[in-house]
């Protein structure tokens, strides 16, 4: 588990319960496609970035009960670093924000193509090939007030 800074603060809002999307429709899991069978942009919302954002596991959660589609193109509704958000502990919510390294911070293609080797790299290498087929790409992050 990373180092922090050892901020404590009251987190108001509560995970939700990822699970059920493990499975995924892509061959890679926590990330679901859906394509309108029309010609189109494909746009991917991530989320889970960090893991302690909940922000956008909850607007992804929202989405997928309520089984937006595209109208046009495709869409992907990728949970990023789900090791992570699992570990969210809303007693340390700064200790969940990566288990060896920050993912947002991994997609040059020396550190892609590189022989390091952590949780958040193995991920990143795993949903790479799906996010270089993306033309629009919105990426969920939220802070503590």
């Amino acid at each position: 588990m990373p180092a922090t800074d050892d901020l404590t603060y009251p987190v108001s809002l509560t995970p939700p319960d990822i699970s059920a999307y493990r499975k995924g429709n892509s061959g890679v899991e926590y990330i679901h496609q859906f394509d309108s069978g029309k010609p189109g942009p494909h746009v991917m919302i991530s989320a889970v970035v960090h893991g302690n954002e909940l922000c956008g596991a909850i607007a992804l959660d929202h989405l997928l009960q309520n089984e937006v589609r595209p109208l046009r193109g495709k869409l992907t509704l990728a949970f990023m670093n789900v090791s992570a958000f699992l570990s969210f502990d809303p007693g340390n919510p700064t200790f969940s924000r990566f288990i060896d390294e920050d993912f947002n911070r991994l997609w040059s293609k020396d550190v892609l193509g590189g022989n390091r080797d952590s949780m958040e790299l193995r991920r990143a290498r795993e949903v790479h090939p799906i996010v270089d087929t993306v033309d629009m790409l919105l990426d969920i992050h939220s802070m503590q007030t």
